[in-house]
């Protein structure tokens, strides 16, 4: 039998008996023609070899070919085995090839072990990850980005990339793409928009990669999708603050610094019913920049989470009486209560809820004003009321969204944040209560909350007990 490119050729009768053995890999695993021809696989192999290739000799002798990877000394073999006929049909022997493939089934394995970590990564991905064709169809998507987009797995892969990207950003995704294609760049990263299955709209972040050939084609795209949307409400809430900040504290810091002025260069020709006059001016400009700035770091604080109620028993009135006493107040607001007030709160919480609302009804309402106190089986009731316009039907659904203020307030003479009611709220919610917005009959506004009461006699029981 003449030499072959293969490791090894052989024959072997049907009682496993190698008849004819040659080839050019026998002399580096330690065999030769010598140590074969003559011999049955089980006499020359080990149990390892043998366990793995028996069964493949019997399916050839039987009359079927076959194909295996057999281990032998630290390597790895490819056995192919096929049937030998006599001119009856009969099968006599079989004849075998084998192959070196210990390097190739290493890289095999390396690749396969590198695909599953690939597709691990993939599909386990905290973020949304993409695999997109040429054309923008989703071939394969994972678990992250279906959540964002609010579709199952399998309805992804029926949709293009394009159908959820949102009508304005296509062009510029288009032109990223062609740009991508064009070998102008190897990857990209933009900021997009993408309208979801109920059609609300995200902002994520785009960054894709093109896949190519061995030939340098074009395959497909990889693509990460994160959701960015709140950091670019964050930002967006950043910028709409120092706006506001940067606008709203001029005029409360110009009441202050003029009337100041004023009452430095004519203290002594002032009458002392015009000195007080202009302090309580100033006094209350400086009032109204302290409670915006108040406002402004307790909605920084509440947007990183970094607000934890601290509460105790509070004498609810006692605060609104605080708060009242505390204020330049040029009118009068009458303070009514009845039964115990006492309510489980954060106190400086209170003193900023109780101060946002009746500095909002002093803004925009008008006299008579009042505060009620009530107490409930299980809630203390605190109301604000007033006897001006009132908020419009139409602004009333965005009572409590941040930066908002209806046309009346944007007209009046007192300018505010429209961050007042929702901070008050949102520091309700943290205390456990809420608060909510009533047209009053004979005209104005009254904002009432709640707040849980707590029960005086065990306050007493605790204070007295030791720590």
């Amino acid at each position: 039998m003449s030499s072959s490119d293969l490791d090894a050729i052989f024959t072997v009768d049907q009682h496993l008996r190698y008849l004819s053995v040659n080839g050019s890999g026998l002399a580096a695993v330690g065999l030769s023609r010598a140590t074969l021809e003559g011999k049955t696989l089980l006499e020359v192999f080990p149990t390892e070899t043998t366990n793995v290739a028996l069964p493949s000799f019997r399916e050839a002798l039987a009359g079927r070919s076959s194909t295996i990877d057999v281990p032998f000394a630290g390597r790895v073999f490819s056995q192919h085995l096929t049937p030998i006929r006599d001119p009856s049909g009969k099968v006599v022997a079989a004849m075998g090839a084998v192959e070196d493939v210990t390097r190739a089934r290493a890289a095999s394995r390396l690749r396969s072990e590198s695909e599953e970590r690939f597709r691990h990564a993939f599909f386990h991905a905290p973020i949304g990850m993409a695999l997109v064709e040429l054309d923008g169809r989703l071939r394969h998507a994972n678990a992250a980005l279906a959540k964002l987009m609010q579709y199952s797995e399998n309805e992804l892969h029926e949709l293009l990339l394009q159908e959820l990207t949102h009508p304005d950003d296509l062009d510029a995704n288009r032109d990223h793409m062609d740009r991508l294609l064009g070998g102008e760049m190897d990857s990209l990263t933009l900021e997009q928009r993408y309208v979801t299955r109920p059609g609300s709209t995200v902002w994520a972040q785009l960054s894709a990669t093109l896949v190519r050939g061995p030939d340098g084609a074009p395959r497909h795209f990889i693509a990460q999708i994160q959701d960015i949307t709140g950091r670019r409400d964050n930002e967006a809430s950043v910028r709409e603050m120092v706006a506001m900040l940067s606008h709203d504290l001029r005029a409360p810091i110009s009441v202050v610094t003029g009337f100041a002025e004023i009452l430095l260069d004519s203290w002594e020709s002032l009458r002392e019913d015009e000195r007080r006059k202009f302090l309580l001016k100033t006094l209350a400009a400086a009032h109204s920049a302290q409670s915006l700035l108040e406002n402004t770091l307790t909605m920084s604080a509440l947007d990183g989470t970094g607000l934890t109620p601290s509460q105790a028993s509070v004498r609810v009135s006692d605060v609104v009486d605080e708060v009242l006493q505390g204020l330049a107040l040029s009118s009068s607001i009458a303070l009514r209560t009845s039964g115990d007030s006492t309510a489980l709160v954060d106190r400086v919480h209170l003193v900023q809820i109780v101060t946002n609302l009746v500095t909002n009804a002093l803004k925009y309402g008008a006299e008579p004003f009042v505060v009620e106190i009530r107490t409930e089986t299980d809630s203390v009731i605190v109301e604000v009321a007033d006897a001006g316009l009132g908020v419009p039907p139409e602004f009333q659904p965005h009572l409590f969204d941040r930066f908002t203020r209806s046309e009346t307030s944007r007209s009046s003479r007192e300018r505010g944040s429209g961050l007042g009611l929702h901070i008050a709220r949102r520091l309700l919610l943290l205390n456990g209560g809420d608060i909510r917005y009533t047209p009053r009959p004979g005209g104005g506004a009254a904002f009432s909350f709640n707040l849980t009461r707590a029960e005086p006699q065990l306050l007493q029981d605790r204070r007295k007990s030791p720590d």
